[in-house]
């Protein structure tokens, strides 16, 4: 299995043309299913359903192949009543992290479109469906990859900004502002790899490069004109503190733009919750703890304590 990726029987839509291979797993050998280009039909879901098998498997070297046909099929996967949103928000989550990959490796107008396309699927669905959304709550990757990182904190700033707003602004506004969430971090594509991904604390040197990151991102979405100026602003200063002892300019308060404000919390939470090899993970409880106690005077009140009230635990029904 070394060589194959698994993935649930939902990404497949019935009487669609597979992208690649398919194969599922009987006793410890994969045996074809679907060949490549043939259509996947109900007879094939029932075919699994009667063996009880839930999962299938495309060789690695075709993952590209098979997260493209899921984008391209994204909105009839979350339109479809029969899915449970759990698999939705795992399909989303999955799609849109493959995407991401290939924006901060290859940061332009055709990725930076490919991204923006998935995003907005998801919004159109996770403002009429709530549930989808405490899925991809629950779901969000804690490992220190850059583009799980990018996708926690795009869930996590557009439900704050949703609920900060509600009614206030119209979908559409959270819809441009979400694009530069998911976005903030793109300047980390100009970053040296060995830097970014290095498993200690960076040299001051080091330190100093990382930090210019958030102009390299207004930078990238500026020139790329695919997006608003909001979210190119957010790319900007989402490291800015209201206290004024951000980056990379230093500016306070109200001189940060709204949703970088909104953005900054989120990535902090992120940030504290993410195991790193020099750092335990904290617990969601303890991260929001840790920030009212310590970095309070850091972030805007307003949005604070709403993500507080949006990351509460629920009464049961």
């Amino acid at each position: 299995m070394l060589f194959y990726k698994d993935y649930p029987v939902e990404y497949l839509r019935i009487d669609q043309e597979t992208p690649c291979t398919v194969y599922f797993q009987q006793g410890e050998n994969l045996i074809m299913l679907v060949p490549k280009k043939a259509l996947f039909s109900r007879q094939h879901i029932d075919f699994l359903k009667e063996r009880g098998i839930g999962k299938i498997f495309v060789h690695a070297r075709e993952r590209k192949a098979m997260e493209q046909y899921t984008a391209r099929h994204l909105d009839k996967i979350l339109s479809d009543q029969n899915m449970p949103p759990k698999i939705k928000a795992e399909i989303f989550y999955s799609t849109s992290g493959y995407a991401m990959e290939q924006v901060l490796e290859d940061p332009r107008t055709e990725t930076i479109g490919d991204m923006k396309k998935i995003i907005k699927g998801m919004l159109n669905h996770i403002i009429s469906n709530k549930v989808v959304l405490s899925d991809l709550f629950t779901i969000t990757a804690h490992d220190y990859y850059t583009y799980h990182h990018c996708l926690n904190v795009g869930i996590f700033a557009t439900a704050l900004a949703y609920r900060y707003y509600g009614d206030k602004d119209p979908d559409n506004d959270i819809e441009r502002l979400s694009y530069g969430f998911f976005l903030h971090d793109i300047g980390k594509s100009k970053v040296p790899k060995e830097i970014l991904t290095k498993p200690d604390k960076l040299s001051a040197e080091e330190w100093q490069i990382m930090k210019q990151h958030p102009q390299w991102g207004y930078n990238i979405l500026m020139q790329t004109g695919h997006l608003t100026d909001e979210a190119a602003y957010i790319a900007l200063e989402h490291h800015e503190q209201v206290n004024g002892s951000g980056y990379p300019n230093g500016i306070r308060g109200n001189m940060i733009h709204p949703c970088a404000r909104i953005c900054a919390i989120v990535d902090m939470f992120d940030a504290l919750t993410t195991e790193r090899p020099y750092k335990p993970a904290l617990t969601p409880f303890d991260a929001l703890r840790y920030m009212q106690r310590h970095l309070i005077y850091g972030f805007d009140p307003s949005y604070l304590e709403t993500f507080v009230h949006l990351l509460a635990p629920k009464p049961p029904a």
